[in-house]
């Protein structure tokens, strides 16, 4: 679980760094240019198709005896790290 929450954290910050004026703004501009969400969000348009891509696959690259509801359980903790990291950080500044 610690590991789910470092991948989180990593993606969540990755994006946040990529807004405007951050140290990856260029990576930013650079995919908003790329038409399909599919591939966009995943690249880092968007902090929960980020971690849960980067989550799905390190789960199939480091564990040897592969199953499959611990494989959807360790992407959706990730992707649930995600969104309390946004509710934590961006409380009462922005609205869903």
């Amino acid at each position: 679980m610690l590991t789910s929450f470092m991948i989180a954290v990593i993606a969540f910050v990755f994006v946040y760094l990529g807004e405007p004026g951050m140290i990856f703004g260029w990576y930013q501009k650079l995919i908003n240019k790329i038409p399909y969400d599919w591939i966009y969000k995943p690249l880092g348009g968007c902090d929960k198709c980020l971690g849960g891509q980067a989550a799905f696959w390190y789960y199939i690259f480091v564990h040897d005896e592969y199953s499959l509801f611990y494989h959807a359980f360790f992407v959706s903790m990730t992707i649930l790290f995600i969104i309390i990291l946004e509710k934590l950080v961006y409380y009462g500044v922005k609205d869903d």
